[in-house]
Order: structure tokens, then sequence, then C-alpha cells
């Protein structure tokens, strides 16, 4: 008698499990398609911009036989950059001398006892004044100062140095592209956009103004590109 009180009870409890289970399975089922329909896409945002800072460095090598010429060699190349760079604007403030080497030349042949180089540059917020005067840089070899032409040492180069007030909405710009892209996907496919399963903003590049090859740095005119790689749940 007591035995029949348990096996009702026991059945139902039974049968609660086997259909709680079934329940449990078809979500999971259900749940793992789901997480399984995705589409990949990619949002582009690209900014033309213009330099707001420059740099150039006017590097001369000079030699003399004793110490007091190569001394007054230093002085004349001095002055004559400094009023170089003077006629075409720049300020004592924007004008630096980053360093003068002197040394003795010690090996056979060499043309002159001692050697000196000499760095002048100038850092401006005013880039038409380096582009103007870098061209004219001639007028400083016919006064007999030899200009070193390795651009990597002296450049000019320009900087865009305003990045942060353009990553927001570049950000925001290339997940709209994306997600326009998952909508035209959806919409050929049957289906809806759903949430972002995965997001990657991808790598903001400046590239310069004609998109070649060549660094950035030595272009006044620039572009910035971000490429953003988002997931989107299709429902």
């Amino acid at each position: 008698m007591e035995t029949k009180n348990y096996l009702i009870p026991s059945i139902i409890l039974s049968l609660a499990f086997v259909i709680g289970c079934f329940i449990l399975g078809t979500k999971w089922v259900q749940s793992k398609a789901y997480n399984n329909r995705y589409v990949t896409v990619k949002g582009l945002s690209e900014r033309d911009v213009t330099a707001d800072k420059a740099w150039w460095s006017i590097n001369s090598q000079n030699g003399a036989n004793t110490i007091d010429d190569i001394q007054k060699r230093v002085t004349y190349v001095e002055s004559m950059v400094k009023s170089f760079l003077n006629q075409y604007g720049f300020t004592e403030d924007e004008i630096t001398i980053e360093g003068v080497n002197i040394y003795t030349n010690n090996y056979q042949g060499a043309e002159y006892r001692y050697s000196a180089d000499i760095q002048i540059s100038v850092t401006t917020d005013e880039i038409s004044k380096v582009t103007v005067a870098q061209k004219s840089i001639t007028d400083l070899i016919s006064k007999s100062i030899l200009v070193q032409s390795d651009k990597w040492a002296s450049g000019p180069k320009y900087y865009y140095t305003k990045f942060k007030d353009v990553k927001t909405e570049m950000l925001a710009e290339a997940t709209k592209e994306a997600k326009k892209a998952a909508a035209e996907f959806a919409n050929n496919s049957g289906s809806n956009v759903g949430l972002i399963r995965r997001a990657n903003q991808g790598v903001f590049q400046i590239l310069p103004g004609n998109k070649t090859q060549e660094d950035q740095v030595f272009f006044p005119d620039k572009n910035i590109r971000v490429v953003s790689t988002i997931d989107y749940f299709l429902e």
C-alpha cells in the first residue's frame, strides 16, 4: 500500500524530468544554431587632412686645418643659416641649434685636419614657410655652405597632431558602414541584422595624400583611414 503511494509521484517526476531535458535540449540546439548564424563585414572611414606641424633640419659638413679656422667656419655657417631662415619668416623661437660636432681627422689623406658637423633645425606650425624655404635651399649653397640632402636626416617632415579630434568620429563612421554592409547581406539572404557578436575597431593608418608607398611624414597632405571588422548575428 505504501509503495503505491510513491509510484504515481515518481512517474510524474520522471515525466517532468524528461520533458525538461527535451525543452532544454531544444533551446540549446536553437541557441547553437543562432550563434552559428552571423556575417563578418568591414566598414571603412577615411579623412583627408593637412599637416599642422613641420620640422626641417639644415645639416652642414665643414672642414678647416686649424682650430681657429674651424671655429670661424662654424660661426659663419650658423650666421648664414639663421639669416636664411629669418628671411623666410622663421622666428628665433622656431630655430634650434641641434648640435655642433667638431672632430679631428686622423686618417691618412684627409683633406682637412678638422671637421665640423652643424645641425640647425626649425619647428613650426606654419608649414607653408618650410615648403617655400626648402625650395630655395640653393641660396645657401651659393654662399659656400654644403647642405646634406638625405631626407631622413634633414627632412622636411610634416606631422598631423590633431588625430584625437577625428578618431571617435571615424570609428563611428566605420561602424555605421559595416552595419550597412551587414544589412545588405541580411536583406539578400532573407534575414535581419541582430546584435554584434564580435568587433575589431582596426588600426588607424596615416598615408600620403597621393596614397603612394612612401612615408607619409614627407607629405603635408595626408590620408587617415581605418577599417573596422564586425561580426553581426543574423536573425
